[in-house]
């Protein structure tokens, strides 16, 4: 067999990832330097260039473009054969990693319909902020809000979003709000800031905007949160009226607590995916059970609501 050299595979994969030959070598223990000369040695091997390298930056060539993913996917095959032998046994344990907003109303439900359907599976359930390094921590799934930052990774879309007006019936009631919401008070409104790192998150301008209507809410006078979870709680205490997409609010599962006010809406910009190369595999012997127990799993999270097996 005609193979290159490990360690550039290793170096050409860091980069990618990270962008920059200096955070790669950060990654691998070794000078930026290093790091290049592996990848120059890796080009040399192929005969091709695989980054464009300019102004300080790099860019991927097609063929580094065509590299990356199959590289990513023969790096972490070889790094799930290796646990194997060194654990004797077929792994029997899935890490999920997921942002904030899908661990309670998607991740949750799906984990605990796959315990009853796999009672002697371990999953473990990890919550943080984009970018992570599905590699380096070992995570088999990663549940995030748009792929901007994992392009080059094979992914599967799990759902695609509408945002719509809600808040508690007693609010509605008292509030005696229309569909348009025309009248409603800026202090009434709650908003959901996503962090720096969206800008594409709906808001109550765009909702407005959505019906013909000019009008750019106070933010400043409502209530603010950081992140969907929390403005559907404050939503269901009365506290205002929130636009939040149906399925991560639970509406279903709060009907009692939580009313829609307009059956206006607006579509997030970008759909919820579940990144990691393991799910897209068709044809893999080392993955086994394995990679049905990812299958199973991403089948799950794109079912709403998620319906519970018998036990």
């Amino acid at each position: 067999m005609k193979l290159p050299p490990l360690n550039a595979l290793k170096a050409f994969e860091a980069t990618v990832r990270h962008g920059s030959f200096t955070a790669a070598a950060v990654e691998l223990g070794v000078s930026a330097a290093a790091v290049s000369m592996q990848i120059k040695r890796l080009e040399e091997f192929l005969g091709k260039a695989l980054f464009f390298r300019k102004n300080n930056s790099i860019v991927l060539t097609d063929s580094g473009h065509l590299l990356f993913p199959q590289t990513t996917q023969s790096l972490s095959d070889i790094s799930l054969l290796t646990e194997r032998f060194m654990d004797n046994d077929i792994r029997s344990r899935l890490v999920v990693s997921t942002i904030q907003s899908l661990a309670e109303r998607c991740a949750a439900p799906a984990v605990a319909a796959m315990r009853i359907k796999h009672p002697n599976l371990g999953i473990e359930v990890q919550i943080e902020s984009d970018p992570v390094d599905l590699v380096k921590q070992r995570i088999d799934l990663r549940l995030t809000y748009g792929d901007q930052h994992y392009a080059e990774i094979p992914k599967t879309e799990l759902f695609h979003e509408d945002a719509i007006p809600m808040c508690s019936p007693n609010l509605a009631l008292q509030l005696d709000l229309d569909p348009t919401l025309s009248h409603i008070p800026d202090e009434q409104l709650i908003h959901v800031n996503w962090g720096q790192d969206y800008m594409s998150y709906p808001t109550w301008g765009l909702w407005f905007a959505s019906q013909g209507i000019d009008r750019q809410p106070d933010v400043t006078k409502g209530l603010r949160a950081a992140g969907s979870a929390v403005a559907v709680a404050m939503a269901c205490a009365h506290a205002g009226v929130v636009l939040a997409p149906r399925r991560l609010a639970g509406y279903e599962h709060r009907v009692d607590s939580l009313k829609i006010i307009s059956n206006h809406m607006i579509k997030l910009s970008q759909p919820y995916f579940g990144i990691g190369p393991k799910v897209i595999s068709d044809d893999n012997a080392v993955l086994g059970k394995y990679k049905t127990y990812l299958r199973d799993l991403v089948e799950l999270l794109k079912t709403h609501p998620v319906e519970m097996p018998a036990p």
